[in-house]
């Protein structure tokens, strides 16, 4: 009975030792388990700092280019109304489309018009402040003889206005493309432009002698001179102006008998509708002119290239400078 009590105890004190040393070897693997991990993190945390530094390293050593930005396709340009039909042709030939909130209703007329197609894709207005203003354009274009009471107006609003001049030779018309380049933040474009067209310009040969006498003839006989933008391509082109023998520098008349006396070998006309019955633009077929029997050629030349100079001026000097030859 003992021996079996004592072996009983026996084994109770060996499950208890068991016991004992499960416990101690559960709590040391538990401790090096959570040893074994902060190691681990320790280490993911040091090579991770490793590599941002090696990142950031390179970073500073091997630079990427700066990417280039196209700053021309940034640009705002401004927006632009124009209240003169000069004004409107310059616009057409040199501004974005986007630029041009407004023309003068005359821009659409073909007799007045070089561009009539090309501004008939743009609103116009009558030249009133009122309707330009409510545009909230950053710029006017107006004339050398826009309304004073107009100008005042639209000056008092704050918006910026510019006055295009009249353009008395083909020197003053390349300058008004350079100035209207300018306004419009278009300087690049107008600057080619008149590069181009003094090329043709200094291309254009006068004739070395025998100069042809011309007139040129308006309704009622008016004429110009060599100091009018039209004298001036009569000359260029390779000319003698009869104007000149009457005295006349800017603006006269030639009467049918002055016209008779003076004999051109050429009649320069630019009616602004032709086909139309005038006594005042028909005065050439007058029976007078017949009966004197004089040999003039008639050249006529649209309206629209002669009421505002512009890059077409020298189209017509270079036509003009052909029939020299």
């Amino acid at each position: 009975m003992n021996a079996s009590v004592n072996t009983g105890m026996r084994h109770e004190r060996d499950v208890q030792s068991c016991l004992v040393v499960t416990a101690v070897l559960s709590r040391f693997c538990s401790l090096a388990l959570v040893w074994c991990l902060f190691w681990c993190l320790l280490c993911c945390t040091f090579w991770g700092f490793s590599a941002i530094a090696h990142a950031a390293s390179d970073a500073v050593t091997d630079k990427p280019k700066p990417i280039e930005v196209d700053t021309e396709s940034r640009k705002r340009y401004p927006k632009v109304a124009s209240i003169n039909l000069c004004a409107d042709q310059f616009l057409l030939a040199l501004a974005d489309p986007g630029q041009i909130l407004s023309l003068t209703n005359l821009s659409h007329d073909t007799a007045g018009s070089y561009y009539a197609d090309k501004a008939r894709a743009y609103p116009t207005n009558k030249g009133y402040a009122e309707e330009v203003l409510a545009l909230a354009p950053d710029l006017i274009i107006a004339g050398e003889y826009t309304n004073r009471y107009t100008l005042q107006q639209l000056k008092a609003s704050g918006i910026p206005v510019a006055q295009l001049g009249i353009a008395n030779s083909v020197e003053q018309v390349l300058n008004n493309i350079v100035s209207v380049s300018e306004w419009i933040e278009q300087t690049a474009r107008g600057e080619a432009m008149v590069k181009a067209l003094r090329v043709r310009l200094d291309a254009i040969e006068k004739p070395a002698s025998d100069f042809r006498r011309a007139a040129i003839y308006d309704p009622n006989g008016y004429t110009v001179g060599r100091n009018s933008l039209r004298g001036d391509i009569l000359e260029r082109a390779g000319w003698v102006n009869v104007a000149a023998e009457q005295n006349i520098d800017s603006y006269g008349v030639l009467s049918l008998e002055t016209l008779i006396r003076l004999k051109p070998d050429m009649l320069l006309e630019s009616p602004y509708s032709p086909g139309t019955f005038s006594r005042a633009q028909r005065l050439n077929e007058h029976p007078v002119l017949k009966h004197a029997k004089l040999a003039f050629d008639v050249i006529r030349v649209p309206s629209a290239q002669t009421i505002c100079g512009g890059p077409w001026t020298v189209d017509l000097i270079e036509r003009l400078s052909l029939d020299t030859q």
